[in-house]
This record gives C-alpha cells, structure tokens and sequence, in this order.
C-alpha cells in the first residue's frame, strides 16, 4: 500500500478526522477508523486520542499483543492515569498471563492507591488464580471505594468462585 493510500483521500482539519475516526470505530468500521487516525497530526491532544482509538481498535479485534504495545506506551506516558494500567494488564493477561497481569496491575496499586477499579480487576485475578480469601479483601476495599462494584462482581465471571458468598452479602440487590 503506497503513503497516499495509507492516508483519506482528503486530508481535513484534525477534529474533522478524529470524528470520522470516532465514528468508524462505532461502526466497528476499524480499517477505516484507522485510516482516519493517520491522518491526525502527531503534537497533543491528537497524537494521545489516536492512540487512545487505536488501542481501543486492538481491544475489539482481540489483538492483544497489539494491544499491549499501545497500551504499555500509554502507561509509561501517562503513569498517573491508571486506565493505561489496566489496559495493559487486560492485553498481557491475554498474550502472556495472568500472573504478569497480576504483577503489573499490583505496581499500578502503589501509584494509584485509592483506585477502585485497580483493586477490583485484581479481586478478579485473585479469584482466577484460587486465592478467594484476596479476592475477596480485594473486593471489600473496590466497593468501599466504590459502590458499583457490587452489581458488577456478582455478575462477572471471573469472580464465579466466589458469587455465592456475594449474594449471601446482599451484593445482588440494587440500591433504589
């Protein structure tokens, strides 16, 4: 494929692009959100949003080394942002393993220490990996921190192992 065909045959102000982008991408319309990400320049915001898009695309094409190589740029980045924590974690759980996975998101929990999400996504490998007394301290300290973990781990099936005892805390009940 020669650099022109890499690129949208016109090439238009970047906010012009990422919408395009944006809205391939919900299209599930990825070559073509991809396309359009090319086209966006690389200097901030553009250059973070299109990789930002692009892992996203990784993410539902379950290309996960491909998604790990974003994903690990972003979080060395942007360490302070713990979303790229996770997104790494999700990838390496994916092509390398969850024991990796685990680690990473465990070095993510220093730096983020009052992250929810970091302390739920590891109750979830903790369960996965047969330490159910973690998972469930892992859980407690998510849903301290945030309610809606609660409806979300009864029904996650990482956390299968441990549902039962969920119900049994009342986690199944919506709060009106």
């Amino acid at each position: 494929m020669s650099p022109e065909e890499d690129l949208p045959p016109h090439l238009l102000s970047p906010k012009v692009h990422w919408e395009r982008a944006s809205g391939y991408f919900a299209l599930e319309m990825y070559e073509e959100a991809k396309r359009e990400i090319r086209a966006l320049p690389a200097e901030e915001p553009w250059g973070k949003q299109a990789r930002i898009l692009t892992l996203g695309i990784h993410q539902e094409k379950e290309e996960w080394m491909e998604m790990r190589e974003v994903a690990n740029g972003l979080r060395r980045e942007f360490p302070e942002e713990e979303d790229w924590w996770i997104s790494d974690a999700y990838a390496t759980r994916r092509c390398e393993s969850i024991e990796a996975a685990r680690e990473l998101l465990m070095e993510g929990l220093a730096r983020h220490l009052d992250s929810a999400m970091i302390r739920y996504n590891l109750a979830c490998y903790a369960c996965v990996l047969d330490s159910p007394g973690e998972c469930m301290d892992f859980l407690k300290e998510a849903v301290e921190r945030d309610e809606k973990y609660k409806l979300l781990a009864v029904e996650d099936e990482d956390l299968s192992e441990v549902r039962e005892a969920l119900l049994k805390m009342g986690w199944g009940k919506a709060e009106v």
